[in-house]
């Protein structure tokens, strides 16, 4: 068969096409990035020793002190209540208003080291009335003596 144009062609293309996918194939990918190393995180300072707060700060047990005291009072004006009242179910103290007070005096011959004063609300079997609540405790956190008035 003679050679016609379009036969010399298709061959031509053909080989240029494999030349050029052969010397795609021959390129080499590109190089893997290099992972990045870490950074040293640096350690952080060593803290101070603990000290003791300043006097005239009140530290962080303070308002688990006061809370104990209050629970304390708590426990035992009801207790008193009860006895006097069994329709008394149970007494509210509003922390929120209440004042908690360390004190260095005497009652007779007994050391008081906190005084709590706010309102507390005693709660009856139907009724419930706001009153003036007073708490004196001792050294150790012991209740010494509790007062209700009603306002």
């Amino acid at each position: 068969m003679p050679a016609t144009p379009h036969r010399l062609l298709i061959p031509l293309v053909l080989s240029a096409l494999l030349a050029a996918g052969s010397a795609g194939a021959q390129t080499a990918p590109p190089p893997p990035a290099k992972p990045a190393e870490p950074v040293p995180v640096p350690k952080p300072p060593e803290a101070p020793p603990a000290t003791e707060a300043p006097a005239d700060e009140p530290s962080v047990d303070a308002g688990d002190k006061d809370m104990q005291r209050v629970a304390a009072c708590k426990e035992r004006a009801l207790a008193r209540l009860k006895q006097q009242s069994p329709s008394v179910e149970d007494i509210f103290i509003d922390v929120d208003g209440l004042t908690i007070a360390d004190a260095d005096g005497k009652l007779g011959d007994t050391a008081v080291k906190g005084v709590l004063m706010g309102e507390a609300y005693i709660r009856r079997d139907r009724t419930d009335r706001a009153n003036r609540f007073l708490c004196l405790t001792g050294a150790d956190g012991e209740v010494l003596f509790t007062f209700f008035t009603e306002r």
